[in-house]
């Protein structure tokens, strides 16, 4: 086992670098090449000293879940303070939907980043079998749905929220998939209008068909 893994400032450099490589290994090489060995390969440590922060193949894929869905938050929230500040409530809910959608473009006008979205198709794959990992996607989309809830029910009252929220995920997650999936028939620019399109139905009270 590596000692900087048992010092303080050097378990979490440690665990931060097998947190980027495991993102890279599932984006590179999908869920069967998801490995301690090709981790700690691929992060330049040994092999104890990612045991000692994931003993296991699906330790690895939650963690991983985790460290991308945790940049996603630190970003949206970002995102989202800016754009209330300068527009709206309306406008934030909007940002972060297109954010969630992967549909914003960088600022060189590059299609985004979709490492984070392979990561959850991975993720998700995995969840269809039952045990820990099923149970931490299966969380992790509850509390996505609910904020969306919320978030509907504050800002269109007239709408049934739980329905619509279930809806506009499953629409947000779509695209998403699309995006990393499908990059060249669904670029940035058109997800961000499916977006768009759907937000307008939300706005005028009528459920998107």
């Amino acid at each position: 086992m590596d000692t900087v893994a048992m010092t303080g400032s050097g378990r979490n450099s440690v665990r931060e670098l097998v947190m980027d490589a495991v993102v890279q290994v599932l984006v590179r090489d999908g869920l069967d090449g998801l490995s301690v060995r090709r981790v700690a390969a691929e992060a330049g440590v040994s092999i104890g000293a990612v045991q000692y922060h994931f003993a296991t193949k699906d330790a690895l894929l939650v963690a991983a879940a985790n460290h991308v869905t945790a940049h996603f938050k630190s970003r949206a929230e970002e995102l989202t303070h800016r754009v209330l500040a300068e527009e709206g409530a309306a406008a934030a809910f909007l940002a972060f939907c297109q954010l969630l959608a992967n549909a914003i473009e960088a600022p060189d006008g590059e299609a985004g980043d979709t490492n984070a979205t392979i990561v959850w198709l991975w993720f998700a794959a995995k969840a269809t079998q039952c045990g820990a990992v099923a149970d931490a996607f299966a969380a992790g989309w509850s509390l996505t749905e609910n904020y969306l809830r919320g978030l509907i029910a504050d800002l269109f009252p007239q709408l049934d929220a739980a329905e619509e929220a279930g809806h506009l995920l499953a629409v947000l997650d779509g695209l998403a998939v699309a995006r990393a999936s499908e990059p060249d028939r669904m670029p940035p620019h058109r997800a961000a209008t499916i977006v768009r399109r759907h937000f307008a139905h939300l706005s005028g009270g009528d459920p998107a068909s």
